[in-house]
């Protein structure tokens, strides 16, 4: 939200309230000589009009009092009708009704607080709930031999991700945002030690997931070889015995990725060698969660801020370059690539059975740097509290401003291994997808739903299902072939 909005809003709460304090107070005069604010009356005493029977009354002349008026020195009569509806309100003013009312005014205030204090509660206990209980599904992700998206389709790959994650408004505030995690797993298989690229998520968007992968690369499967539906794979994973985070070192307006790196070989291609070499069990985790639109907004206003902050430096005369430092240049040219770009809360954990082993595997997570770097957290009281919640993959509550990662770092991050990458046991799909007519997909489901129907004229040729039939063609669905 602008700064202009959010003064323009505190204007109009402000004049409303002034608002509503002349209303209130224009009522309270109304309210005079009602049951709530009854005139005293001024009559005479009844001492004064009982008379002895058989006596004349006596009276005796009483001197007229006056009074001051605050506007005017004058000295009124006391009898002046000014004066008495003067003296009116002033006794008014002390009298229970008043008080009454403030009491009321006081009581519905509070008691609007208190109600708003009881939803915003609700609804963070909601979430907390939410957020422990929400069903996760842990998906392999089945490579290919050769699949080498480019740096745009990855980007675009991860940009439809965050849509496909990304809850509503309504939907966040009332039961929070689920998120979506990268899992590179090594661990025993049935052919002794195996690496595996896994995806965390919903079950309900694993079809999405699946389709938004396909698009950068197309013979890469979530959770299935061929037209099946994903399936999770079965069992769920063990607390270990040591856990390292990571975030990044600097302001997230620095990148972790740097110029010229767009031919490296992706970062996860020495992770999963680092993870085979250690021949352990470990775990690297990058967990992905889409924060609200309004953070884009944010991060630009930190881009520009920072900006102007360098432009003042080369003006008033102090001992730095501002924006003709060649440094500056470079790292502000390399920040201007993440933004405009959808922004994600990174939460990177290392889990293996010792501190030795997940010091060695961090060894390559931190390996790749650009003007920024991921930097170890250290946990000395809260190590047990993320060891218990790593099976469930639990994140920080309240996340860190640094751990922001723009769509255009998490393609460079989780860029997908290439078939080169030697010495990895991984298991990857070599039966890779053709493209196939409409005709073919059209053939197959009428084979499945209708029976099979032959020409009754002898020798004329068998058109229809039958002919699909007939041919020996593979079997094709969803793209793929067996």
């Amino acid at each position: 939200m602008r700064p202009l909005r959010v003064l323009l809003i505190f204007v109009m709460i402000a004049g409303g309230l002034g608002a509503g304090a002349l209303l209130i107070a224009h009522e309270v005069r109304t309210l005079h000589g009602s049951p709530l604010f009854p005139i005293p009356a001024t009559g005479p005493s009844p001492a004064s009009t009982s008379r002895t029977p058989g006596h004349p009354r006596q009276t005796r002349p009483i001197p007229a009092r006056t009074s001051t008026t605050p506007d005017s020195g004058a000295r009124r009569p006391a009898g002046d009708p000014v004066a008495r509806r003067r003296t009116q309100q002033d006794a008014s003013l002390l009298h229970p009704g008043w008080l009454t009312l403030l009491v009321v005014v006081a009581a519905e205030l509070a008691a609007g607080v208190l109600l708003a204090a009881a939803v915003l509660t609700a609804l963070i206990f909601r979430r907390v709930r939410m957020r422990s209980r929400r069903a996760y599904g842990l998906y392999e992700l089945h490579l290919s031999m050769h699949d080498q998206a480019k740096q745009q389709d990855l980007e675009d790959m991860v940009e439809a991700i965050a849509n496909i994650v990304r809850a509503f408004p309504t939907d966040r505030a009332r039961s929070g945002q689920p998120y979506v995690a990268l899992e590179l797993i090594c661990g025993e298989g049935e052919q002794g030690m195996e690496w595996s690229i896994n995806v965390r998520c919903e079950p309900s968007a694993a079809q999405a997931l699946d389709a938004a992968i396909s698009a950068a690369y197309p013979d890469v499967r979530l959770g299935r070889r061929h037209a099946e539906a994903p399936l999770p794979r079965p069992g769920s994973l063990q607390v270990p015995g040591c856990v390292m985070r990571f975030r990044k070192e600097r302001s997230f307006v620095y990148p972790l990725l740097a110029a010229g790196e767009e031919l490296a070989s992706p970062p996860l291609e020495q992770i999963a060698r680092a993870q085979v070499a250690l021949e352990a069990p470990s775990i690297v985790r990058f967990q992905l969660t889409p924060t609200p639109s309004f953070f884009e907004e944010y991060a630009r206003r930190r881009y520009r801020r920072h900006e102007n902050k360098l432009v003042r430096q080369e003006r008033w005369g102090l001992p730095e370059g501002g924006l003709w430092s060649t440094l500056n240049r470079a790292e502000m040219r390399n920040a201007q690539r993440t933004q405009n770009r959808s922004l994600f809360w990174l939460e990177t954990v290392v889990a293996a059975d010792t501190m030795q082993s997940c010091k060695t595997v961090a060894a390559a997570v931190q390996s790749r740097r650009g003007e920024n770097r991921l930097h170890r957290r250290w946990m000395i009281v809260r190590q047990n509290l993320y060891r218990r919640r790593f099976p469930r993959a639990l994140g920080p509550l309240l996340p860190y401003t640094r751990s922001l990662v723009s769509a255009a770092e998490v393609a460079h991050l989780l860029a997908l291994p290439t078939a080169r990458m030697k010495g990895v046991p991984v298991r990857r799909v070599t039966l890779p997808r053709i493209p196939a007519p409409p005709e073919a997909m059209r053939a197959c489901r009428v084979r499945r739903s209708t029976p099979l129907r032959t020409n009754s004229g002898p020798g004329q040729p068998v058109t229809g299902p039958a002919r699909v039939a007939n041919t020996q063609l593979p079997v094709v669905d969803s793209g793929s072939r067996r």
